[in-house]
């Protein structure tokens, strides 16, 4: 046998619930997929927040090496609130 064990699946509203068979345990950070007739879920991938996923692009990333072309910046004008 491939490990497989049966569970029971219910609906709640527009979701459905997986019941798993105790001694079975999920982390609470989890994905699921399904490929074909088969239902896969595993653990997640670490959690990556807005800041390490953009310093992952930017480590990815070659130098630029051109420069910007001066421009006249004033202060903006008083405003009176």
């Amino acid at each position: 046998m491939d490990g497989s064990q049966p569970v029971r699946i219910t609906r709640e509203g527009d979701h459905q619930v997986v019941h798993l068979p105790s001694g079975v345990a999920v982390p609470a950070d989890a994905v699921v997929r399904q490929e074909g007739e088969r239902l896969i879920i595993e653990r997640a991938g670490p959690r990556m927040g807005s800041v390490e996923k953009l310093l992952a692009v930017l480590a990815t990333m070659e130098p630029i090496d051109e420069r910007l072309a001066p421009f006249d910046d004033p202060p903006p004008e008083p405003l009176d609130l």
